[in-house]
């Protein structure tokens, strides 16, 4: 230190290793708080702010870190990256919103707004309502999800062309198509002899058990649930009395077979 003389309240570092517990105030003897205080002399030697003015450094430092901490940006999602998928707690992701009791309500208009759907996606002309009969993704479409055999699907197809020459099939025509063959009607009549005593009717409770067994007739995945094809049978056998005809059990087959294809269409 030269000839400079120390500060009244500056301690060797000996002195303060030498002076034990005492030498600190009892207010600063628990963990985390500072013993002995450097006088103003050491704290400017040192670099240090004493007082009020370094408790504002301290607190100025401890809300930079803060905001730094807070303002990192939150990871970008890349361009063209794909949404990702709604919990369940967010509603359905049925197509137009479609769900499972939306399609008993209204299979009619069930119908129309998933096949509507999947029709746009057929590519030319769809925007405008026909699309050409060799459209490869409307006839794998009807393949899929139909009871027309693949062989037959063109005759199928030309009894659809509308009457202005073009061979075109409407959008329209495209629906009537799958609901006119949701089922196989020589599978719906051989189900029903099976079940019938006299050839032309069943009783009621027959026709239920007859429709249970029936579904496995339909193909594909089943995308309805054992929990819940009770209530595909109520809405299908609402206007049920205690007999049943074969034109009913046909009707009944049809309306079962249409529901649980939509419900597989729209994943509801």
């Amino acid at each position: 230190f030269g000839s400079r003389p120390l500060a009244a309240n500056f301690h060797p570092v000996g002195v303060l290793l030498r002076a034990g517990p005492g030498a600190c105030s009892p207010q600063h003897s628990t963990m985390g708080n500072t013993c002995c205080n450097p006088g103003a002399e050491d704290a400017e030697a040192n670099g240090m702010a004493s007082g009020a003015g370094g408790a504002a450094k301290q607190q100025n430092n401890s809300i930079s870190k803060t905001a730094e901490t807070r303002s990192v940006p939150a990871k970008a999602v890349p361009a063209g990256a794909a949404p990702q998928p709604r919990s369940p707690a967010g509603g359905s992701s049925a197509v137009g919103g479609l769900d499972f009791q939306m399609v008993l309500l209204d299979v009619d208009q069930a119908e129309q707004l998933a096949y509507g759907t999947a029709f746009a996606a057929f590519g030319s002309g769809a925007e405008s309502g026909s699309v050409q009969l060799d459209c490869q993704p409307l006839r794998d479409f009807v393949a899929a999800n139909s009871a027309c055999p693949y062989e037959e699907l063109d005759v199928e197809l030309l009894r659809r062309v509308g009457q202005d020459g073009e061979m075109k099939i409407t959008l329209a025509a495209f629906i009537q198509m799958l609901r006119d063959n949701a089922v196989a009607e020589g599978k719906v009549l051989e189900r029903f002899l099976g079940l019938s005593t006299n050839g032309e009717t069943i009783d009621s409770q027959e026709c239920r058990s007859g429709l249970l067994m029936f579904k496995d007739e339909l193909g594909g995945p089943d995308s309805v649930g054992e929990g819940r094809w009770e209530q595909v049978f109520d809405v299908a056998m609402s206007d049920a009395g205690a007999v049943v005809s074969m034109e009913a059990w046909t009707v009944y087959c049809k309306t079962v077979a249409r529901i649980a294809r939509v419900v597989h269409v729209v994943k509801a």
